[in-house]
């Protein structure tokens, strides 16, 4: 199954959340504005393919068949360059809807300094396989075009007559392999392996988060959240514990600590994963709303510290969440070590008065 063709599981998709149309679904609701914007996106994920210094948007009246282009020299579009023309139709873009546009860069050339672009492609959701098999077959398609140029149709009638002949004469000794077609499957091969797939589309994130296992040694990113569980352990148990070895040394918090450090480092899994998988801030919207459903647990007056840590840790294996596209891989565990995330950043504090 071709990934524009994919719908996502029922088991990742609860209470509608996400999109269950397939890719190709959507893209026939977008518009042409939508399309561009889209295929502007594919063709900056290209860019160390090709080399691309700088990929815009000039879709326009007056782009002169150049929805997006790809430049290789600090010359532009007087240089080497590569055209986008991008075309959102219900149906198959045909031939006789591709002969038109390839007159435009001809003529741009001719009027304008733009040099002839070394590739000019056209993106599509779907390409008719006649036109698909006439781009493969340059020659073919230079004769065509020719004739084309030589018929009575509007967009060729438009031309004046010397405009319609030196572009028939540029096109005589232009290499037609500069024409290519590329449909929305094509896209999807480099698109669908983006963080922006997943928003682009309202698809749940592919994969799941690797494991991360706590280091022997405390790191430094730890520092906060485990002194704030030294404090916790040093008003419960009434001992002098100043470092994680003496609490692990512990008989009484040695195996608590363990267990919420193996939390924290689920949740860091989870929160490298968002990074790596989705667009924007997802993982730092998710816990905002975890903070706002705890911070109010946190606020009660609790007979000590301890108290009040599991109280948070209990609530956030019960609170109800809604909008996130990664609560489908929100454990328990991950949430829990969300808390300690939290506690790492002040944004929670476990001891009543601050603890030091």
């Amino acid at each position: 199954m071709s990934v524009s063709q994919y719908v996502p599981p029922p088991s990742v998709v609860p209470h509608n959340q996400f999109d269950t149309r397939t890719p190709l679904q959507q893209v026939f609701y977008w518009t042409p504005e939508q399309w561009e914007q889209f295929t502007c996106e594919w063709v900056r994920m290209r860019r160390g393919e090709f080399g691309y210094l700088g990929v815009e948007v000039l879709g326009g009246t007056n782009d002169r068949g150049a929805d997006v282009v790809a430049f290789m020299s600090e010359q532009r579009l007087n240089g080497v360059w590569h055209c986008y023309q991008c075309k959102h139709y219900t149906d198959d873009l045909t031939l006789d809807d591709a002969l038109p546009e390839m007159i435009k860069p001809f003529v741009a050339t001719l009027e304008t300094s733009r040099t002839l672009p070394a590739r000019y492609i056209f993106v599509a959701p779907k390409i008719h396989p006649r036109l698909k098999d006439m781009v493969l077959t340059p020659a073919a398609l230079k004769d065509r075009f020719l004739t084309y140029l030589d018929g009575r149709t509007k967009p060729v009638a438009a031309l004046s007559p010397q405009t319609r002949a030196a572009a028939r004469a540029l096109a005589e000794s232009t290499d037609f392999s500069m024409f290519w077609t590329v449909n929305l499957d094509e896209v999807l091969e480099v698109y669908s392996k983006s963080p922006l797939f997943a928003s682009r589309f309202n698809l749940p994130p592919t994969g799941k988060p690797r494991k991360l296992l706590p280091p022997p040694e405390p790191q430094v990113n730890e520092a906060r959240y485990l002194q704030q569980l030294l404090d916790v352990y040093q008003e419960r148990f009434g001992e002098d514990l100043a470092t994680v070895q003496h609490a692990f040394e512990h008989p009484d918090s040695g195996e608590h600590l363990g267990r919420q450090r193996v939390a924290f480092f689920d949740a860091e899994a989870l929160r490298m994963y968002a990074r790596e998988s989705i667009a924007g801030d997802t993982y730092e919207e998710l816990q905002d709303d975890v903070l706002t459903n705890l911070i109010e647990v946190a606020a009660i007056d609790y007979p000590s510290g301890w108290d009040r840590l599991q109280q948070v840790l209990k609530a956030s294996g019960q609170m109800t969440l809604t909008g996130s596209p990664l609560l489908h891989l929100f454990r328990n565990s991950q949430r829990q070590g969300m808390c300690h995330q939290l506690a790492n950043v002040d944004k929670l504090h476990w001891c009543k008065g601050g603890c030091r």
